[in-house]
């Protein structure tokens, strides 16, 4: 034990180590993002000049108009290289009047997606201008500033490796979540059609944030082509709330359905854009301005509709309606920021605020589904105790019947006739039943030669017995027991009290119990036939004599 204890001392030591070093060297870079000291202008519009930081954007830039910026470099690299990353826009690059680089519109990408490229600096760049010109035509857009990053090339990667660490780290929470939901799901017995509904929602949630994070990791992005990784981001950002807003629609009980309206008219929505998109009416980041715009009311009815939820003791909306308040507002106000023009692109706020909510709603969902659990764990705990004392009842029984047959005849050293058995057994039953106010009738057509039975085979009589003696459903039993072709035939017609307050649970019951006879019967090589008649169950039994 103590060997063991200090390997892993050791091996966790390592760890710590191996990664201390790799994120020390992560973080010793020469690269760096070019913000500040750009003069920014508008193409054949040299008098509105600007000089500033490119992480905000520049008004009065219109679609199709081409936006310049400029500076000088003056970093001293061996192997310098440019990292440029842009949202949909087209793309020059310029060393004073030399071409480094031309992102432009061909028949294959009539329009710009997200791109991200690195391009490598012609020796003697020092003290020459970098110019970068940027046009988009999407008015979303427009006026953003590329940006811009310079650094060794051998370091470049690495610099971005770094910058997606916590996309990644999101990516994999999010994969161990919907592993979690998933098995948590599949623990369940017999899961009903909301909760799978639900989890299939929660999962397909958190896969889209985690897939819409692997497009936003810089070394991942590399994998697609610019148009790919715009229609990806787009359809992800779309569904996203989609998914959320249907889960919630499951989580409401009193205005279930006045949010069902805001959802209805959600779906209509996508599915106009989407078929407007692939006609080519509309492109796709014009859909999302038409989505976001619907989206901005829908945040706020979602916040009402979960403090109304809230205010009638909604459980799930008392833990989590504080959470989606906020988040609603932030949404709010982003997307009108959007609108106005002034809102900063750089910084994807809406997929901070999504990931945010999935911890919560997956925390509160995992906390459900194990509280449920530990409660199906219990549960079958006492099945399993009752089903013990039950079997000891029933062999108690069978033992008790046998013993009273051979007191009355006083051969205690002879096996009693299967006929002599079933006569106390009739004798005790009609007793019980009568104490619980049940009319019982048993019959009895077998030839008093014939000895007992395999004690399998009367402990099935005596099951079937006792469950319609302790099922509450049944109110008149009506059992043969008759030899026919060398088998035991065992046939019953049982009356069934209607009562809806308990119907429900009683089928439920009562279907847990004929499937356990049923295999007892089946474990006996015996054979079970079984109908539903209107208020009336008949099966049949047959068993080997």
């Amino acid at each position: 034990m103590r060997k063991q204890l200090i390997i892993s001392i050791v091996i966790l030591l390592f760890l710590i180590l191996g990664f201390s070093k790799f994120f020390y060297d992560l973080k010793t870079t020469s690269v760096r993002q070019i913000t500040e000291h750009w003069s920014f202008f508008v193409k054949d519009r040299s008098d509105h000049l600007v000089f500033g930081e490119s992480d905000q954007r520049i008004k009065d830039v219109e679609p199709n108009h081409s936006l310049i910026m400029q500076q000088i470099l003056e970093s001293p690299l061996k192997h310098p290289e440019l990292a440029i990353r842009t949202n949909h826009q087209w793309v020059s690059v310029y060393l004073e009047d030399q071409l480094l680089y031309q992102y432009a519109a061909s028949k294959r990408n009539p329009t710009p997606g997200l791109l991200q490229t690195t391009l490598h600096l012609p020796e003697g760049y020092q003290q020459k201008k970098v110019r970068i010109i940027t046009n988009t035509p999407y008015e979303y857009y427009a006026g953003i500033p590329a940006q811009v990053f310079i650094g060794e090339k051998s370091e470049i990667s690495r610099y971005f490796v770094l910058r997606s660490i916590p996309q990644l780290i999101l990516f994999v929470v999010c994969l161990s979540s919907i592993i979690a939901a998933l098995v948590l799901l599949f623990l369940r017995r017999k899961p009903d059609r909301q909760q799978i509904m639900a989890t299939l929602l929660l999962v397909s949630f958190v896969f889209l944030i985690g897939f819409q994070s692997i497009v936003l990791n810089i070394p991942a992005s590399t994998l697609f082509s610019p148009t790919s990784l715009s229609l990806i981001y787009n359809l992800t950002s779309i569904l996203i709330p989609i998914c959320l807003t249907n889960y919630y629609l499951l989580r409401t009980k009193r205005y279930h359905r006045f949010y069902l309206t805001a959802i209805v008219l959600q779906f209509f929505l996508l599915f106009a854009g989407l078929i407007f998109t692939f006609i080519n009416q509309l492109s796709v980041p014009v859909s999302m301005q038409v989505f976001n715009g619907f989206h901005v009311f829908l945040t706020l009815y979602t916040a009402t509709i979960a403090l109304a939820e809230s205010a009638n003791q909604n459980h799930f909306y008392v833990v989590c309606s504080p959470a989606i308040v906020i988040a609603a507002f932030i949404h709010c106000f982003f997307y009108i920021q959007l609108f106005a023009g002034a809102a900063n692109l750089t910084i994807d706020w809406p997929l901070i605020l999504f990931s945010l909510l999935m911890f919560i709603i997956c925390s509160y969902h995992f906390s459900e589904d194990l509280a449920f659990l530990r409660e199906q764990v219990n549960r079958q705990r006492e099945e399993n105790q009752k089903a013990v004392i039950r079997d000891e009842r029933q062999q108690n029984l069978l033992q008790t019947f046998k013993l009273l047959a051979q007191q009355e005849s006083g051969k205690y050293d002879q096996l009693q006739s299967l006929e002599h058995v079933l006569q106390h057994a009739t004798s005790y039953y009609q007793k019980e039943f009568s104490k619980r106010s049940k009319f019982f009738t048993y019959q009895i057509k077998v030839p008093k030669e014939h000895e007992l039975l395999r004690e399998n085979s009367l402990l099935i009589i005596i099951q079937l017995l006792e469950n319609f003696l302790i099922g509450d459903e049944y109110g008149a039993v009506d059992i043969t027991v008759q030899e026919q072709a060398g088998k035991l035939v065992i046939e019953s017609s049982t009356n069934v009290f209607t009562r809806h307050s308990f119907a429900e649970s009683i089928q439920t019951e009562t279907t847990v119990e004929h499937q356990s006879l049923k295999h007892f019967v089946k474990s006996a090589d015996g054979q079970w036939h079984w109908e539903d008649k209107d208020n009336e169950h008949y099966f049949k039994i047959t068993l080997s004599i």
